[in-house]
């Protein structure tokens, strides 16, 4: 294979996993201000399920290989870097796709350092979920110990992160979801008790929690309870392929989209410094991940 082409994860029509193949296509060259990144590893998120089902399509110049976030090291400086980054760095990020490749180039902003004690295959899974939730939950929804916590779609990426993180800070996660089987999964996880949207209203159950943590957006903004009784505004975000509907004028924090944008809504520096103080990890992952309490999403 030339050293200007790569492989690639890619797909000639829509279906399932058997769909897909390794491909030799081109290696991106990173424009100005922007960084090729050696990719090591690449999690996978429901927005690349549904986009190799043909479902979902890259946003107007994104890549169409499947990908949101990856970690790995630093191959290419493009012109007009700021000097963040060196050759050889380890890094993370998060993308609008393309992350399923050998390479792929990122404006240098979208880049992370991995913090001690996580390795590039866990760190690969920490753009998109874990930050989405940290942020949901710290920095938007201001979550302490005791507060009891609604997450929406309990079994999903964020939900599970959000599940994990709500508990290592000593608030109570209850979560909804659509099967017994993802509630037994996410009671695993930690959820302190959980609702089949689908056969309950669980509204009614939840009348005495007050914060609302929505990480699917969508339809519950009518059933959500707590803030309304209580007082307390819910931090909402829509899904992939969602949007807050028209009528839901949330009165709480939002990020509307986040994965609908696929990537472009990166946590930024201070989600950054909040979860990873002094880049040691200690907050978000590591005193969980030695303890035994988090797990990983796979």
């Amino acid at each position: 294979m030339s050293s200007e082409n790569m492989l690639a994860v890619h797909f000639d029509k829509p279906g399932g996993p058997e769909n897909l193949y390794l491909k030799e296509v081109a290696k991106p060259r990173p424009g100005e201000g922007e960084v090729l990144l050696k990719v090591a590893a690449s999690a996978l998120n429901r927005a690349d399920l549904i986009q190799r089902q043909g479902q979902y399509d890259p946003p107007p110049g994104a890549s169409s290989i499947l990908g949101l976030e990856a970690s790995g090291h630093i191959a290419e400086l493009g012109p007009a870097c700021q000097g963040h980054w060196k050759i050889g760095d380890p890094a993370m990020v998060l993308l609008p796709g393309g992350g399923q490749a050998q390479y792929v180039t990122a404006p240098e902003e979208f880049l992370m350092p991995i913090p001690a004690g996580l390795t590039l295959f866990q760190a690969a899974a920490i753009p998109e979920a874990w930050l989405t939730a940290f942020q949901l939950l710290h920095l938007l929804g201001n979550v302490q110990a005791g507060d009891s916590v609604l997450i929406h779609a309990g079994s999903s990426g964020v939900g599970t992160a959000a599940i994990q993180l709500a508990r290592m800070a000593g608030a109570i996660p209850l979560v909804t979801a659509g099967s017994q089987h993802k509630l037994q999964m996410a009671e695993k996880l930690g959820a302190a008790a959980g609702f089949n949207y689908k056969e309950e209203d669980f509204s009614e159950a939840t009348l005495k929690f007050t914060k609302v943590q929505a990480t699917a957006g969508g339809g519950f903004h009518k059933t959500n309870p707590a803030p309304l009784l209580h007082g307390e505004p819910p931090t909402s975000t829509a899904g992939v392929g969602q949007s807050l509907p028209r009528d839901c004028n949330p009165a709480g924090p939002c990020i509307h989209g986040k994965q609908q944008e696929r990537g472009q809504n990166r946590p930024g520096t201070a989600t950054m410094k909040k979860a990873f103080p002094g880049q040691t990890g200690e907050s978000l992952w590591y005193p969980g991940k030695r303890s035994g309490l988090l797990q990983a999403t796979l």
